[in-house]
């Protein structure tokens, strides 16, 4: 089970380092706005603004995902794990799962700007379109898990989940510049 947990453990912080590590993140963006301006960028028509806000949006969410999943080993580690706050961070997750691959359009990669996000995302496309489906896949499977209360099915459902977010980092993330 240690074993579990520090797999976990490493997972969280690889999470919350981001796969982007600079930007302005102080201006929130909404989904609206993010979902505007990756469309700007997608289309060719995007500007540096818009540009700017699709990487800060996506810091911005993988940073939540990241609190999420380090709340949820927390939770896990406790005397007595607070179920409601482990589904909490699951729905984060979730929610996500379907929209990660659209935060990295065509021009939102290193020559944006300071990013951990690897041109190899956009070299390898394909490969990067099968890992998010499988986080997808996952962070869906993790939430239903999670829903259902059960610690023992949590904990299981767990280690697949961060499995899809360690090679996706592995493969397509660039280390930490701070």
């Amino acid at each position: 089970m240690s074993r579990i947990f520090g797999f976990v453990s490493v997972v969280a912080i690889v999470v919350t380092a981001a796969c982007n590590g600079g930007g302005d993140n102080n201006a929130a963006v909404s989904n609206e706005q993010r979902n505007e301006a990756v469309a700007n960028v997608a289309s060719g028509q995007g500007t540096p603004v818009d540009v700017k806000a699709v990487m800060r949006a996506r810091h911005e969410h993988y940073e939540e995902m990241g609190k999420a999943m380090k709340g949820i080993t927390t939770q896990l580690k406790a005397g007595s794990p607070d179920v409601a706050a482990i589904q909490g961070h699951a729905a984060l997750i979730a929610r996500y799962g379907p929209q990660l691959l659209t935060w990295f359009p065509e021009g939102s990669g290193p020559e944006a700007g300071k990013t951990r996000a690897k041109a190899e995302i956009w070299q390898d496309m394909e490969a990067f379109r099968s890992i998010g489906g499988r986080f997808e896949q996952e962070s869906a499977a993790f939430h239903r898990a999670a829903q259902g209360g059960d610690i023992a099915a949590i904990r299981a459902a767990l280690p697949a989940l961060g499995k899809t977010c360690s090679d996706c980092h592995k493969r397509f993330r660039g280390p930490d510049e701070h």
